[in-house]
């Protein structure tokens, strides 16, 4: 009887040790997605790992080093740019990225990762870029890019890019 009680007080505090309800789990939850399969489910927050995928893509992009950039994405990444061109493998968006021969610059503004059902696996990192590109004029256009990465096992499966006009300077 001894033995059961002690394995009743210890089974008692394992549990009380647990750091999130299924209650403060869904409470957790915010907002609504399209999926209509899933509709009870709603997003989390991600985590740093999948910012930090992006991140590192982001530094192999900006050094040209394409190759390199294969290994962080699935063969039959799905790449939507920002004027629609679609690529649906990693060897045509490499194709893509290597004839635009442009010298872009751009600076990385923010990145934040959420997750729809963080217990499945997969996550959606949103990343914003302030582009100058030069013109053959001399002039520079100044744009944003936002783009959304669905991320599964540290491989970008997809990658959309939307691009947003600058406001005019006021100078």
């Amino acid at each position: 009887m001894k033995n059961l009680i002690k394995l009743f007080a210890i089974a008692l505090v394992l549990s009380s040790c647990t750091t999130t309800s299924t209650t403060e789990v869904k409470e957790r939850m915010i907002g609504f997605h399209p999926n209509p399969e899933i509709q009870d489910l709603k997003w989390h927050l991600g985590t740093q790992e999948a910012i930090d995928h992006v991140i590192a893509v982001d530094k192999l992009w900006a050094a040209k080093d394409y190759e390199s950039m294969r290994s962080h994405f699935v063969d039959t990444v799905k790449v939507t740019d920002w004027n629609g061109k679609v690529s649906s493998s990693f060897n045509e968006f490499k194709a893509s990225m290597e004839a635009d021969d442009s010298d872009v610059s751009w600076t990385f503004d923010y990145a934040y990762s959420v997750d729809i059902d963080p217990s499945r696996g997969g996550e959606h990192v949103q990343a914003g870029f302030s582009i100058s590109s030069p013109k053959k004029d001399g002039s520079v256009e100044k744009y944003y890019i936002h783009e959304s990465y669905y991320i599964i096992n540290q491989k970008i499966v997809t990658l959309s890019q939307y691009k947003q006009a600058s406001a005019p300077s006021k100078e």
